[in-house]
């Protein structure tokens, strides 16, 4: 076991949750090693939370505990997820964002009964999920916990779409520079724009770029820069300025590749 436990959540840092969390853990684990991924996350928005730790975990050494603090108030269907794949654990809501995390099916998914509005709701990352994260650390069985099961609440992936020549995208997420990122991966560009001449359209064809780039700084300051970011995917900013703001993106905000010109 590694002792390391990541916090994603989306309670800012204004709050006492983040600190009760941690010292009811090293109370009993004084060696635990915390993470804060993000505590900015949008309210509520379990794709945000899913998009970061999907792209953060990876990262992480065997046996690290993942808690993500998004909408975790089980709702009347009462589950709570605690789920190990890639030698790692996470602990979370059965609210849809478990299907986003993972790209296939994680290898062990056990859905803990909770029922609806008990004794602790309102603050379950303190009342459940401390309590799951210290089971892992004494390394206790997942599967003692519940019922092992593949019927958890699955959101489907938004992917980008093809028509006529045509990639139809959308933003995904909004970076703290204000870059765009979009469900668009290089894979799936290369695949059908190859070597032809092509646009990338934003907001209904208002602006245009007809180049990928590979950094930022290959442009002049303020213009429209589109590459594929660390993580492969699309991104679209404006050298040292807020794409966001200055383009109007924001996400589900349709992104599209025209190409075959």
């Amino acid at each position: 076991m590694s002792g390391i436990i990541t916090l994603t959540s989306d309670w800012k840092n204004s709050d006492y949750y983040i600190g009760a969390i941690k010292a009811r853990i090293m109370a009993r684990f004084p060696d635990t090693k915390f993470v804060d991924i993000t505590h900015n996350i949008e309210s509520y928005s379990i794709s945000q939370a899913a998009f970061i730790v999907k792209n953060a975990y990876k990262e992480f050494p065997k046996g690290s505990i993942h808690i993500i603090a998004v909408d975790s108030e089980p709702d009347k269907n009462g589950k709570i997820l605690v789920i190990q794949d890639h030698e790692q654990y996470f602990i979370l809501n059965d609210n849809g964002s478990a299907s986003l995390i993972f790209d296939t099916e994680p290898q062990k998914v056990v859905l803990i009964e909770t029922g609806f509005g008990f004794e602790g709701a309102s603050f379950t990352e303190y009342s459940i999920f401390s309590q799951l994260a210290l089971f892992i650390l004494k390394e206790g069985d997942i599967s003692e916990l519940g019922n092992i099961s593949k019927e958890y609440k699955k959101t489907p992936e938004l992917l980008p779409q093809l028509e006529s020549d045509t990639i139809n995208g959308e933003v995904i997420y909004i970076d703290s520079f204000g870059n765009a990122i979009t469900n668009i991966h290089i894979d799936f560009f290369n695949e059908n724009v190859a070597d032809s001449q092509f646009e990338v359209l934003l907001n209904s064809n208002f602006y245009k770029s007809k180049k990928i780039h590979n950094g930022y700084k290959q442009v002049d300051k303020g213009e429209i820069v589109c590459l594929f970011n660390s993580i492969g995917l699309l991104e679209i900013a404006i050298r040292e300025g807020n794409a966001s703001q200055l383009l109007s993106l924001k996400r589900e905000s349709e992104i599209r590749v025209k190409y075959n010109l």
